[in-house]
């Protein structure tokens, strides 16, 4: 069996736009759209592990960990570099930054290599043990449970055009609520 993708929404929990820091689920043992499962409990890795753009290995925009993986999933925390020299690495964090601060890239995909798995009756895969040795946002996922759920905080220090562009962006969706904090802060709450 080759290396294999698992998709699922970006159900990122929180984003820090200061830092380009995103948090989110990376695989619950829900059954995808290929009819494949996995079990988050036998689920191995080192971390960090590298961020891809789409799972394309020559697009690498960043780092992600890996949280322990429980029954119900394994969440992760990743980060996209701020690149001050000019030059197509910067386009492409820039870029990929973009796509998931506006919400345009909602889901995540595991890079991850079957170590042990079963086929089932109704056609897919029981995946019992893997290895994950990649984190791609990507657009169009498999896994349905793997989304940018919310956004958590956007620190005050942003550019007031890209608070009030990610304020839009967010209320757009219908599903998130404005909240000022006594910090003087924003938070955007779900």
């Amino acid at each position: 069996m080759d290396n294999k993708r698992a998709y699922g929404f970006l159900t990122t929990k929180a984003i820090d736009a200061q830092k380009r820091i995103f948090s989110g689920v990376a695989t619950t043992p829900a059954t995808d759209r290929v009819n494949d499962t996995i079990n988050p409990l036998g689920v191995s890795f080192k971390n960090p592990i590298v961020l891809l753009r789409m799972h394309d290995t020559e697009q690498p925009i960043g780092q992600a960990t890996l949280s322990k993986p429980t029954a119900k999933g394994i969440n992760f925390e990743a980060q996209i570099p701020i690149v001050e020299e000019p030059g197509r690495f910067r386009d492409r964090v820039d870029m990929a930054w973009s796509e998931i601060s506006y919400g345009v890239v909602r889901a995540v995909s595991i890079g991850f290599k079957p170590i042990k798995y079963a086929f089932k009756e109704d056609g897919g895969i029981e995946y019992q043990e893997i290895e994950i040795y990649e984190l791609s946002p990507v657009s169009v996922p498999a896994l349905p449970e793997a989304i940018i759920s919310a956004v958590k905080s956007l620190d005050g220090a942003l550019p007031s055009h890209e608070l009030i562009r990610s304020i839009r962006n967010a209320e757009a969706g219908g599903a998130i609520k404005l909240i000022k904090c006594n910090t003087g802060s924003v938070r955007l709450k779900t």
